[in-house]
């Protein structure tokens, strides 16, 4: 119903935010450092961050298939205290956690790039706080858009289905990631 789908709204919404938050930490705490003094990270540094970008998504990837498997997808399947079948769910720590850890793989970092061209210090470290709030927060409108929209039981269904091909998808591009990230595949975009 509307009450059902407005509560995973917001609560996708609150998931969403905590992950920008994340995301926006690193984003401003690596940033930082490249806007004041033109410092980057070492590469050593930079292929663990992007190695643990896409071991991530292999783990997130795996719980979705150990989840579809186990039948929590199903449309109509609420999770119940007590009732044996209840899901677990991310919870914002959680969600804050991948955030600080897709903010480090440096999926900004052509907007840093762009901040760290400002020649006043003060106006690149404004512009890169601006630049980490604005990622969060437009990481909680498309969750909360997502919420909305996977609350529908047609939508459900239909993410059920698809579970399996997403999931395998997802696990074979965070397996390319990990080991382009080590130099051991080339990265073809």
């Amino acid at each position: 119903g509307d009450g059902a789908g407005a509560a995973g709204s917001r609560r996708a919404g609150r998931l969403g935010l905590a992950w920008g938050a994340g995301h926006a930490t690193t984003l401003f705490a690596f940033g930082l450092p490249i806007v004041l003094f033109g410092a980057y990270l070492p590469a050593l540094a930079q292929t663990a961050a992007e190695t643990a970008v896409g071991v991530v998504i292999v783990v997130l990837a795996a719980r979705l298939l150990v989840r579809w498997h186990r039948g929590a997808l199903h449309p109509h399947h609420h999770p119940h205290a007590g009732d044996g079948r209840s899901v677990a769910i991310r919870s914002p720590l959680q969600a804050y956690g991948i955030g600080l850890v897709h903010g480090v793989g440096g999926s900004a970092g052509v907007g840093v790039l762009l901040l760290a061209a400002i020649p006043d210090h003060v106006e690149g470290v404004v512009a890169l706080a601006v630049f980490a709030a604005f990622t969060a927060i437009s990481m909680a409108v498309a969750s909360t858009s997502l919420g909305w929209v996977l609350s529908r039981d047609a939508a459900v269904r239909g993410y059920a289905r698809l579970a399996p091909a997403l999931g395998t998808a997802s696990l074979a591009f965070g397996v390319w990631y990990a080991l382009g990230a080590l130099a051991a595949v080339p990265y073809v975009l």
